[in-house]
């Protein structure tokens, strides 16, 4: 593991593991002087309130408190946010900012996975037009040779099933059928999604960048 200045630390800004899970092999293998970090792997543990009208926006305020955050612990870092939206077409493009918050909670709760996927469900019942999508919006600010702030996103077009199908994944995958895909994100293996899935797409923009800037800033990256 690289050291002193020639560490650079790709710090995570969420407190969700399965998320990391997702992100970390995704992003280790570009340079061998990343570190990539959850902020719970730092002892942290921000409360961040998503109060944006676009994924945009929230994942701004997510990498901006990160960076205060971890700012003046390292040399060398990158802040990598990301927020990510299920647009359901039938639904006006909900449940959209509100992914993560779908179902109904009591005030200052936050619904299980399951409680989401099975509000949605609900709320789609009869209609049989089920287009979606899902989106995915990083925002990456750091230090490097330079600041950096750029943004990137990803999104994959699919559908919305009529049942929960499969194990894996998190969040709304074991309902979100990909388009030309038979099986849902749930019924895929970590790799198989993420070499087609919104975020896949996102973190490999963003890792292409991520590339570029540590090329720039004279460190090495991997073939």
């Amino acid at each position: 593991m690289a050291t002193g200045k020639e560490r650079v630390a790709i710090v995570l800004a969420t407190g969700n593991r399965d998320k990391v899970r997702e992100l970390r092999p995704m992003l280790e293998g570009i340079s061998p002087v990343l570190e990539v970090l959850s902020l719970a792997d730092l002892g942290l543990s921000p409360g961040i309130d998503e109060t944006e009208p676009t994924l945009e926006g929230n994942a701004r305020l997510k990498a901006d408190e990160a960076y205060r955050l971890v700012e003046g612990r390292f040399d060398r870092f990158i802040a990598l946010a990301d927020d990510t939206g299920l647009e359901v077409d039938a639904l006006g493009g909900a449940p959209g900012v509100r992914s993560a918050r779908y179902a109904p909670a009591p005030e200052g709760a936050t619904p299980s996975y399951e409680e989401n996927v099975a509000h949605l469900l609900r709320s789609m019942a009869g209609v049989d037009s089920r287009t979606a999508r899902f989106r995915t919006v990083i925002v990456m600010k750091g230090r490097l040779a330079m600041p950096v702030d750029e943004t990137v996103d990803g999104r994959i077009e699919g559908s919305i099933t009529t049942a929960r199908r499969g194990e894996r994944g998190f969040g709304y995958d074991p309902v979100f059928l990909p388009e030309g895909s038979a099986r849902t994100f749930a019924e895929m293996a970590v790799d198989e999604k993420n070499a087609v899935s919104h975020r896949g797409r996102a973190v490999s923009a963003a890792s292409i960048r991520i590339r570029e800037l540590l090329e720039q800033s004279g460190f090495p990256t991997n073939p």
